[in-house]
């Protein structure tokens, strides 16, 4: 194996056809995120000018059984705190994509984790503009970490440790978004966008990060054993 093929980390190289499969999926999740933060974006401005805003209804589905250990209950029960919840949960992304940056050798694995700050930090900003309009007396809410730290591993091994646990991450925020998509009553029409729209791109995050996993000669996660 020459010099090109092997990383500085001792892992091997992706080979350029699977590159060039993975930089297709990772353009198409950042062209989907954009787009829902647009639609979206244009959806709260159309409801300030017409007034057109509903009010949350206040019960949620019950949590999902089937949850993953360790995960917590991702379900929510009113709009308010859905949006105060998605707070932390893509602040985490953000935050653990941006110490990956830090580390990882791998072209493909810096193109993912930029997508991920840069969608998840527009997606943030809304949210808190949100939570301040609509619902200022919702308070924090408790959130359980679910991105282990990079402490003390080489970039290849980090690498697989963000993989793994950002797919993870994603089904909490699938869960999250369904949870609220299924609350009974009246909900604002630009939070069910973005809902739909996590569920969307997060699912196709899930599937790139998945082929992540398998070019590296690592299981696929098992999600219908959680």
């Amino acid at each position: 194996m020459s010099g090109r093929d092997m990383h500085a980390s001792g892992a091997p190289a992706v080979t350029a056809g699977a590159r060039e499969r993975l930089r297709h999926l990772l353009g198409d999740v950042v062209w989907r995120s954009l787009f829902a933060v647009t639609i979206a974006a244009l959806i709260v401005a159309l409801t300030v000018v017409t007034g057109a805003a509903q009010r949350a209804a206040d019960h949620a589905a019950h949590a999902n059984a089937h949850a993953a250990p360790g995960h917590g209950d991702h379900a929510v029960t009113s709009e308010a705190e859905f949006i105060a919840a998605m707070i932390p949960h893509h602040q985490e992304a953000v935050d653990s994509a941006a110490a990956l940056l830090a580390i990882t050798e791998r072209d493909e694995v810096r193109e993912l984790a930029e997508a991920i700050v840069e969608t998840q930090a527009i997606e943030i900003a809304m949210l808190e503009g949100w939570l301040a309009e609509w619902y200022p007396r919702q308070g924090a809410v408790d959130y359980e970490p679910m991105m282990r730290p990079f402490v003390g591993l080489r970039p290849a091994e980090a690498d697989q440790v963000f993989v793994a646990d950002m797919i993870h991450h994603h089904e909490g925020a699938i869960t999250m978004a369904e949870s609220y998509l299924q609350l009974r009553g009246a909900k604002r029409p630009e939070v069910v966008a973005l809902a739909e729209a996590i569920i969307r791109t997060q699912r196709a995050e899930i599937a790139v990060l998945e082929v992540l996993l398998q070019m590296w000669g690592v299981a696929p996660v098992d999600h219908d054993a959680h």
